[in-house]
């Protein structure tokens, strides 16, 4: 395919979504029954551990482990996949993986929606 074509598929796929927004909103690899959506901006932990010391939460705790990487800061909005298979008898933790990322994250059951 020459350098024209794929530009003008590209465009196209991109009118498609949106300028790129839309493809971004439905997560990736993610069945319908495990989309998510994050509800208000939420700290989310990397391990249960770093969740459970998060709470109650505090800005100075949370800064701390965001620091150190063990923390993300996930907007209002962001879709999700839930990890239903957790290993965590606990329900208000739930288990979540970013569309485009590579760690699963603990956020609080209170913090995520069914995805519409």
């Amino acid at each position: 395919m020459t350098h024209s074509r794929l530009a003008a598929v590209a465009l196209g796929i991109a009118g498609l979504c949106g300028i790129a927004a839309a493809c971004a909103a439905e997560p990736a690899h993610c069945a319908r029954a495990d989309s998510l959506v994050i509800r208000g901006d939420v700290p989310a932990a990397i391990s249960f551990d770093v969740y459970r010391q998060l709470h109650p939460l505090s800005a100075q705790r949370i800064a701390l482990f965001q620091a150190a990487g063990q923390v993300k800061h996930l907007p209002d909005g962001l879709p999700v996949c839930q990890i239903v298979d957790d290993g965590v008898a606990d329900p208000s933790a739930v288990l979540v993986r970013l569309p485009k990322g590579k760690n699963a994250w603990w956020v609080h059951a209170t913090n995520v929606q069914a995805a519409d």
